[in-house]
Formats: C-alpha cells, sequence, structure tokens
C-alpha cells in the first residue's frame, strides 16, 4: 500500500536535490503578509497590526534575487474558499525564480523537476493556435480585437463576463479534457488572462510567455517569463485588478537596482505533484497529521 508520507518525502528530496545541483539556494518568506489583496483572495489572522495567510509564496521569494540568482521556496499557502478533493484550505508550494533566464530555460527547468514523478511524457499545446483555428484570430500578429466576445458567445456566457474568466472557462472546457491520461504543457496564453506577469512574447501582438502543465486532468505547474517593462506589468495587472500592494514592492525593488526586472519563476502543487505521480485525485490523502 502506498505510504504517502514517505512518498511526499522522497519527492520532496528529489525536487531539493535537482535544484540545488542546478545552483538554487532554498530561502524562507514569511507566512503573515501585510498585504491585504481584498474580499476572498486571503485568509486574515488574528496578529498584532493586522496581517493574513498567504494564498501563494510568489511576490516575496521573487525580492531575494537581490541575494541570489536563482532562489526557491517550498513552504505552506492557504486559500479562502471551500475544500474538496482537489484543493485543500492548507497546501504546500514549491516557487522559485532565476534572474537573467528565459522561457526555454524554465520550460526544461519544469520538465526536469517533474520528469522522473510523472507516468507521462508531456506533450506541449499552444493555446493561441487553438484560439487561431476555432476563431481565425492569429494572436501571434493581432491583437485580441472581438475576441472576448466572441469566445464568450461560444461559451455561451454574457457579455459583461471579464474575459479571464471566460479565458479559464474556455481553456477548462477546450483544453484540460486532452490531459485526461497524458501530461500536457498548455503554452501561448493570450493576454486578458490571470498571469497578467507573464512576459509578451518577443515579436507577438497578444500572446505571452507562460504554462500551465496538467496531469491527467490536473493542473500541476504554473510558470512564465516576468514582464520586464514596468508600464506593461502594470496595466496589464490592473485591467484583471490583479496590481496590489506586494507587486508594488517587488517593483519598488526592482527600481531601486536590487531585484532584476529579467526572470522567470514557476509554482510546483506538492500534492498535486503527490497525486500525479500516484494516481490518486485526492489531496486529503497526501495531507499529514489532518486530525489536528
Amino acid at each position: 500500500m502506498l505510504n504517502p508520507v514517505v512518498m511526499k518525502s522522497d519527492l520532496l528530496f528529489s525536487l531539493r536535490d535537482t535544484l540545488r545541483a542546478d545552483a538554487f539556494v532554498e530561502v524562507v518568506t514569511p507566512t503573515l503578509r501585510r498585504a491585504d489583496l481584498g474580499p476572498g483572495r486571503r485568509l486574515p489572522v488574528d496578529h498584532d497590526g493586522g496581517r493574513f495567510l498567504r494564498a501563494m509564496i510568489g511576490p516575496a521569494l521573487r525580492v531575494n534575487l537581490e541575494h541570489h540568482r536563482r532562489v526557491f521556496e517550498i513552504g505552506p499557502c492557504f486559500r479562502p474558499e471551500k475544500p474538496d478533493e482537489l484543493h485543500a484550505p492548507e497546501f504546500q508550494m514549491l516557487d522559485l525564480y532565476a534572474a537573467d533566464e528565459d522561457f526555454d530555460f524554465l520550460m526544461a527547468l519544469a520538465e526536469k523537476l517533474i520528469g522522473p514523478h510523472i507516468p507521462y511524457t508531456p506533450q506541449r499545446v499552444s493555446v493561441a493556435s487553438h484560439i487561431r483555428d476555432h476563431f481565425g484570430i492569429d494572436l501571434r500578429r493581432e491583437p485580441l480585437g472581438d475576441l472576448p466576445a466572441q469566445m464568450a458567445a461560444h461559451l455561451g456566457m454574457g457579455s459583461d463576463v471579464p474575459f479571464k474568466t471566460v479565458l479559464g472557462q474556455f481553456v477548462e472546457r477546450e483544453l484540460e479534457t486532452q490531459s485526461t491520461g497524458a501530461a500536457l504543457f498548455l503554452t501561448e496564453y493570450p493576454v486578458g488572462g490571470d498571469e497578467p506577469c507573464a512576459r509578451l512574447t518577443p515579436g507577438t501582438a497578444a500572446v505571452l510567455n507562460r504554462f500551465e502543465l496538467l496531469v491527467d486532468g490536473v493542473e500541476v505547474i504554473h510558470g512564465y517569463e516576468d514582464e520586464p517593462d514596468r508600464a506593461e506589468f502594470v496595466e496589464r495587472a490592473r485591467a484583471v485588478d490583479l496590481y496590489d500592494d506586494e507587486q508594488a514592492l517587488v517593483w519598488k525593488a526592482i527600481d531601486a537596482g536590487r531585484a532584476p526586472a529579467s526572470s522567470v519563476g514557476l509554482g510546483i502543487g506538492i500534492e498535486r505533484l503527490c497525486m500525479a505521480a500516484s494516481g490518486i485525485k485526492d489531496v486529503t490523502f497526501f495531507q499529514q497529521s489532518s486530525q489536528f
């Protein structure tokens, strides 16, 4: 019988070993954060001065590129949403950042990290290509145009639904299902989604250097090359209501010359990777000491 504690321990050892061999150093950032990201995005805690449990490791880790060019952290994160078989109220994430690396480096690193643990060889599917084939809009050469309206109509959604919501539903229905019994890297996402910090792919009009890895229907990894142009980053993040105090602190460090503007980052859900490795689609199976 599979021992979830041993499996998780072995997996964490492997991830750390691979990253250390690639000159990454492990750091620790605060679990309690001072930035209020708005209703439903963070759990408040009773702490002097008011604090919130982090929902992701993210920006605070990126600032540590000031001290070393490659950093990672493995630690707890918290969800305010109701838990289910794929979502736990407390879970572990591996987040990393590397300075002055490109998207190809990040994709290769992701494959190196997860390759030994999943039973499939990952395939790549372009979201932009699927959109071109379905709607006749080539986002490598032209802007979004009326794509949001066309996509909403295709899904039977109202024209007032934000495009990031429409896009999420489109990807879930049209592409994520292709990962059943397989591993799928979804690449070339369009602008307007829920990762505004991703860099606009050079030479394209509306495609981002961003990916997600799904294994048998479960998202395990997301990654992107950071947008190095501050104005572009802020404009896209504000357009989807995702420019917050923590992102502002990152850019303060970049503007001061303490942190580099050019970097890549990815996040791996540890329990999700355990699920992908074992075929057990129940995140609670990999939560230790759940009785507490």
